[in-house]
């Protein structure tokens, strides 16, 4: 029996459909719980529905990418470490940055590894363009001038434009991907007050 997961996205925020690091039962997470505790792994989605349900008519303009979580395969995203050093900690760490000017879409919510694969931590908030929070802490020590990566990213799906009315549908030979090494992610590129993309998971 299928397996799906609903979302409405109004915000140009990337939303994670599937993760492959989650263990825990969610909407967004390719597992989930049976009531005897047991986990079900669900794998890569069968199908995807986008339902363009902008209440004025007007046109949503969509990415869908595949997004690596594994240290081997990740991209320098040109921002680096602006501060003489901060040490590995379990407390929300503030980080100063400078270089490229780090932007929410490419941080916020995403694994931030050193140049050698090794994992930082999670930014957990975007504050500004020179600003990145580590809520949960930092796993490494991290000093000045440290080039920050994240995960490399694999488009199926960029600037696609779904006119008002429509739903586009991706079937699984589109969305097949290795969902050990990759999390999927979806985001509106732009938003006015009534744009709102529905989506429908099919796994």
């Amino acid at each position: 029996m299928p397996s799906y997961a609903y979302y409405n996205v109004s915000t140009v925020d990337v939303t994670t459909l599937t993760s492959a690091t989650s263990s825990v039962a969610s909407s967004a997470s390719d597992y989930i719980s049976s009531p005897d505790g047991i986990q079900e792994y669900f794998g890569s989605p069968k199908s995807i529905t986008i339902c363009n349900l902008d209440a004025s008519g007007d046109d949503v303009t969509v990415d869908l990418f595949i997004a690596s979580a594994l240290g081997t395969n990740i991209t320098d995203t040109g921002v680096n470490v602006n501060e003489i050093a901060n040490y590995a900690t379990k407390s929300s760490v503030t980080l100063t940055v400078d270089g490229t000017t780090a932007t929410e879409e490419a941080f916020e919510n995403e694994k931030v590894y050193a140049s050698d694969g090794t994992l930082i931590g999670t930014c957990t908030s975007f504050t500004s363009g020179t600003v990145l929070v580590f809520g949960n802490g930092i796993d490494q020590d991290v000093l000045d001038n440290t080039s920050l990566y994240t995960g490399t990213r694999y488009y199926i799906l960029h600037d696609v434009v779904i006119p008002g009315g429509s739903t586009l549908v991706l079937d699984e030979a589109e969305l097949a991907y290795n969902t050990n090494d990759y999390d999927l992610k979806f985001k509106l590129s732009s938003v006015s007050g009534s744009q709102i993309a529905n989506i429908k998971v099919v796994y």
